[in-house]
């Protein structure tokens, strides 16, 4: 079986969400959107999933400190970190192939046993 060469960091990364796609997937928009700040409707707008679990997801990247907050008028923003060793693995993600992301979630999973 082919196995994709990534480094270590994005691999650990990607097990920390191998159990919440909804924290995956918000990572992802984050990503395709590094420099935007949104505020929380159009974040959990972001995801096709119940309000409550795209909320949890979010609390779990700001607990992470991959989402940051800021306040602007008032009003909370939200927006990918400005860490760049945080923002490099999440560019990373973003230009993944489907083949490469293919070949890495079920890595993952065989490292789970769950595969």
């Amino acid at each position: 079986m082919e196995e994709i060469k990534i480094e270590d960091r994005l691999c650990e990364f990607l097990k920390n969400f191998a159990d919440d796609l909804n924290g995956l997937e918000l990572a992802l928009f984050f990503g395709r959107h590094p420099n935007a700040k949104f505020n929380r409707t159009a974040v959990l707008h972001a995801l096709n999933t119940r309000q409550f679990d795209a909320g949890m997801a979010l609390k779990k990247l700001i607990n992470n400190k991959i989402v940051v907050t800021c306040s602007e008028n008032g009003i909370t923003l939200y927006s990918l970190t400005s860490d760049e060793c945080i923002r490099s693995l999440i560019t990373n993600l973003v230009n993944l192939g489907q083949r490469n992301w293919q070949l890495l979630l079920e890595q993952i999973l065989r490292d789970q046993d769950i595969y």
